[in-house]
């Protein structure tokens, strides 16, 4: 996108210009025009280099919100810990669909890190199966059969999806 802009503006200039010998001239009112594109584009050229930081805290904000829900499965607070788990940043991890992915978007920084790309379905799919066992544990008294919650697995899948978190944020730390 940013090199589109720019490409934008340097193709405005050269039509708006014009050549006296070997300068160039562009009146005041072209400049004028062109002010506003020049405020899009160096912007987004100097937010390229801030995008990986900020999705890499991204990643370590999930942690940190991911932490904390295994002494409350302990505890049997089920919509707690499935509103931690549904909702931004968490979301964007697994239920939010690809393009909001925060792995994918940080390996797509990274110039399409194959080995990046291995763990958003890991992560997501570890955090799908931790979100299904809370939520059928939501149901278990109401509906036949033993009548027992699961602990267990959604505190491993828990522990796999952070797991896999700091394996990327140690990738990108290499």
């Amino acid at each position: 996108m940013a090199i589109f802009l720019l490409a934008m503006v340097a193709g405005s200039c050269a039509g708006l210009a014009q050549p006296r010998g070997l300068t160039a001239h562009m009146s005041r009112r072209a400049a004028l025009a062109l002010a506003p594109s020049l405020f899009v584009a160096v912007p987004m050229i100097a937010g390229a280099a801030d995008d990986e930081t900020a999705l890499v805290a991204e990643l370590k904000d999930c942690v940190a919100k991911l932490k904390p829900l295994s002494a409350m499965l302990d505890k049997e607070q089920w919509d707690p810990v499935r509103t931690v788990l549904k909702n931004p940043p968490v979301a964007n991890l697994w239920n939010l669909g690809v393009s909001r992915n925060t792995i994918r978007k940080l390996a797509t920084v990274r110039g399409d890190d194959a080995e990046m790309i291995e763990y958003v379905e890991s992560v997501a799919g570890a955090l799908q199966l931790a979100d299904q066992f809370v939520y059928d544990n939501v149901f278990v008294y109401f509906q036949p059969g033993n009548g027992k919650v699961k602990l267990k697995e959604p505190k491993d899948q828990l522990k796999l999806a952070i797991k896999g978190l700091n394996e990327v944020i140690a990738l990108t730390e290499q």
